[in-house]
């Protein structure tokens, strides 16, 4: 689905019905020399049921579904943490303002920041309104996925991995006019896999270029699919 394309069809044609879909941010904090990155994936449901008699409208969300890549940007190096953190919390008050039916998470690159940068993207108000739709990824070697309390410990293989399969099965509609969409191909496409003496898989991104579009993709990407495939009722009275 092209990524200016809205499926009316999922509110029944009534347009004073709001389109159920939810989107999941991915936040990959860079140090010192490396960019911080966030990306945007929207997930539409893959039907609506419409119940009239009590008012509701419950979308039922896909197993495998398909993404569009809403949103791209890449900060330049050493922007302050705060700034960052601001601009995400725009972000999801956008998504999220009435007369919106959005469904907003955000997973954020952890890794070597320390608990001060979560803190600080922590006192927005919009993102301190997420609750536990706000997760902490850290990310890690081998192979391993670790729920741990407030987010997850995800190998850096298992994230890269779920944006290039979306990508190479069309599950990914990355849009040529968004933004930074070139330099993420050309990320994806530098990436390397090397296999240890253990026969582990290890990911990295060859010398001189940059992962960190790379990684807030997939961290949205990795995040949409830790999300429930439930239902939700939105009211329209």
């Amino acid at each position: 689905m092209p990524a200016t394309d809205v499926p009316t069809d999922l509110n029944h044609g009534m347009t004073n019905l709001p389109v159920p879909t939810r989107f999941t941010l991915g936040l990959d904090l860079g140090k010192m020399s490396d960019y911080s990155a966030l990306a945007i994936a929207q997930e539409w449901p893959e039907r609506t049921d419409l119940n009239l008699g009590k008012g509701i409208l419950v979308p039922s969300w896909a197993d495998d579904p398909s993404y569009d890549l809403r949103w791209l940007q890449r900060w330049p190096l050493r922007t302050n943490y705060h700034t960052i953190a601001e601009a995400v919390a725009a972000r999801v008050a956008a998504l999220v303002a009435p007369p919106h039916a959005n469904e907003v998470a955000l997973y954020v690159d952890g890794t070597g920041v320390g608990t001060a940068v979560v803190e600080i993207l922590r006192q927005q108000d919009a993102i301190r309104g997420m609750g536990a739709r706000f997760k902490i990824v850290t990310i890690t070697g081998g192979r391993e996925v670790t729920r741990v309390s407030g987010g997850w410990h995800v190998a850096k293989g298992e994230l890269v991995s779920v944006a290039q399969v979306a990508l190479q099965r069309g599950r990914l509609n990355v849009a040529p006019a968004l933004p930074e969409a070139r330099t993420l191909r050309d990320e994806l496409t530098t990436f390397e896999v090397t296999m240890t003496e253990a026969a582990n898989a290890t990911f990295s991104h060859r010398d001189g270029k940059h992962d960190d579009l790379v990684l807030a993709t997939a961290l949205a990407l990795w995040g949409a699919r830790q999300r429930p495939s439930v239902s939700y009722q939105f009211r329209y009275r």
